[in-house]
């Protein structure tokens, strides 16, 4: 375990003086005095909502873009209900500070909300926006269906003229907090990114929802809703004319699992050379679930975390119905494959991270033993703490972001996105490494100069090799359990492998390293016995043929422990809603998920 642990220090060893760097080309601040060639993990939330989004206020939700970077920094706020002096006996506080976010409002609705709660608008005292103040379940409902239908309400004009002006507001806001919570000092100890969601919702209501993240502070004067760019292409287009010196952009997926099929659907030429570098990634894991793979007996692994419904509009159906492979980023990378084999360009090339879509504005709250919610989709603390569980049972409480980078920067962040060196969790602040290589050394876990090597011999996760230069394949693996959680161990390594084979795609699971389980009481919620904080492994794979076309991505799987849900159970018999359901499971395994590397001959 100390070599393990040797190969995570040495990731700090190798710094570059500030004045052998690249200068900042999009930023004005100072060099950060911690850079590291090897890079250095960095974790964070990239889908946050506040009081700005209609989902959110509609909720009861009062913190604002300002607080939410107030809390990812380790600063505690109020949740809802609150009481007439502005306090509440809900009080949130992460264990440990984020290192990056960036707050993602919806660009939907942004100026109906604010006429409807600005006394000083013409439209505050209109019919429709008395309706929001004091009907606001009825309000959330009635405006999103008309925004999904891309209908303005009345108030905001013919060519929706009073909501766009009125969207100025909150979103100069969004940009300011940014502004103010971004650490340009020496000290590099927080980064900010401006953004917001774009609430895509074609065909009958499905969600295509997707996240703009911006490099920089030099970014469009207003956001692109679903009012204005229906389509992802159209979406990518004007960003394109709006984003334009000093200015660049990525556009993240997020819930495949609800979007009936459609997030991945084939894309057309056009869009098919534009795709994987407008989005490079995709949100794996969050709030509503994981959109990693669908339910498999030949994966069981893929049954957490799984919604019971394939699109919004079923959760409210009598009938849940199945969701559709083609919900789930795995399916997708198999389908990205197929058409770079016959158009030499993979338009689903993206690698993974994970994030909350909180709606309370507390970035990176994803501790099942301290679950307050995320709102939005679920359920509602506005007038009072309502009975039973704080959320949906089948919700939960989120996952992160964990990137490589050199430096905690916009421009180092940034660009490991791009790159994709980044990978996704559960929650849970797992370390982990990955390459692929030819030439990596048999007995790389237990060299002291590791990470070096596997760069200079392979590629990290998120890259590309080509197949038919390679003579083997072997994967460089490394990963330890959250520090923070003396309970939590590691249980097993595992490699997801999709290839072509006879014009199909081939997919196969690999324990590569596994240690004995340990074991949950689930009558206390305690773990029983020891396991491993750390593995590694040198793999290879001995079925691969020069030439495959193919993708490896890693999962790392943590011991059983039990879910929020049962957590509660547990401490308060009125929280046992799950005795209601047996398809709610009492426990979890908590995981990460890199980004694949993909092996390609074009």
């Amino acid at each position: 375990m100390q070599k393990i642990f040797f190969i995570y220090l040495s990731v700090f060893s190798f710094y570059l003086p500030s004045n052998d760097r690249q200068p900042y080309i999009t930023e004005d601040r100072e060099p950060c005095v911690m850079h590291a060639v090897n890079r250095i993990p960095l974790f964070g939330d990239l889908h946050v909502h506040t009081a700005l989004s209609l989902d959110a206020h509609t909720q009861g939700t009062l913190n604002t873009p300002d607080d939410a970077y107030r809390y990812a920094k380790g600063q505690s706020l109020y949740l809802q209900p609150y009481k007439e002096d502005g306090t509440s006996s809900r009080i949130s506080k992460l264990k440990q500070p984020l290192d990056f976010a960036a707050v993602t409002d919806h660009a939907e609705l942004l100026g109906e909300v604010r006429l409807c709660i600005d006394p000083k608008t013409q439209k505050y005292n209109s019919l429709q926006c008395k309706a929001y103040r004091n009907f606001p379940k009825l309000s959330y409902f009635y405006m999103n269906a008309k925004a999904s239908m891309r209908r303005p309400l009345g108030i905001c004009g013919e060519n929706r003229e009073n909501c766009l002006d009125a969207a100025q507001v909150p979103w100069q806001e969004t940009i300011d907090a940014a502004e103010r919570h971004y650490d340009r000092s020496e000290a590099c100890q927080f980064t900010t990114f401006v953004g917001y969601e774009w609430t895509g919702a074609a065909y009958s209501g499905n969600n295509l929802h997707r996240n703009v993240i911006f490099e920089s502070s030099n970014i469009p004067d207003k956001p692109i809703s679903f009012y204005e760019a229906s389509t992802r292409s159209e979406l990518w287009n004007q960003l394109d004319n709006d984003c334009k010196e000093n200015c660049d952009y990525m556009v993240i997926p997020h819930n495949s699992n609800l979007s009936n099929g459609f997030m991945f659907e084939k894309p057309t030429q056009d869009e098919i050379y534009l795709q994987n570098t407008r989005e490079p990634l995709v949100e794996i894991f969050q709030h509503k679930g994981s959109s990693e793979c669908a339910e498999d007996p030949k994966d069981p692994l893929c049954n957490f975390e799984q919604l019971p419904y394939k699109d919004f509009k079923s959760k409210f159906s009598i009938e849940f119905s199945d969701i559709p492979k083609s919900s789930f980023a795995r399916n997708a990378l198999g389908k990205g494959l197929l058409i770079n084999k016959t158009q030499n360009i993979n338009p689903f090339k993206f690698g993974f991270i994970g994030s909350t879509d909180t709606h309370l504005g507390t970035p990176g709250l994803v501790d099942e033993q301290v679950f307050d919610g995320h709102g939005g989709a679920g359920k509602s603390f506005r007038e009072s703490i309502p009975e039973g569980l704080p959320d949906d049972i089948e919700f939960n409480p989120g996952g992160l972001a964990v990137v490589w980078a050199e430096e905690n920067s916009r421009t180092s962040i940034f660009s490991a996105l791009k790159r994709k060196e980044v990978y996704g969790t559960s929650g849970p602040r797992f370390l982990v490494r990955f390459f692929l290589g030819d030439d990596l050394d048999e007995n790389l876990c237990n060299r002291s100069d590791a990470i070096s090597h596997a760069y200079e011999n392979g590629v990290p996760m998120g890259g590309t090799v080509k197949s038919n230069s390679m003579n083997k394949v072997k994967l460089f693996v490394s990963a330890s359990s959250d520090l923070s959680n003396n309970k939590q161990f590691i249980e097993k390594l595992q490699v997801i492998k999709g290839v072509i084979k006879n014009g199909e795609v081939e997919t196969s699971i690999h324990d590569i390293k596994t240690s004995e389980p340990t074991k949950l009481d689930l009558n206390t919620c305690e773990v029983v016995g020891s396991g491993a904080k750390s593995m590694c492994a040198l793999w290879e794979d001995k079925d691969f043929n020069k030439g495959d076309e193919a993708y490896y991505y890693v999962r790392v799987i943590a011991n059983q422990s039990c879910r929020w849900s049962h957590d509660l159970c547990i401490k308060n018999p009125n929280y046992c809603q799950e005795d209601e359901d047996s398809s709610i499971p009492k426990f979890v395994q908590e995981r990460a998920w890199t980004s694949p590397v993909w092996l390609e001959n074009s």
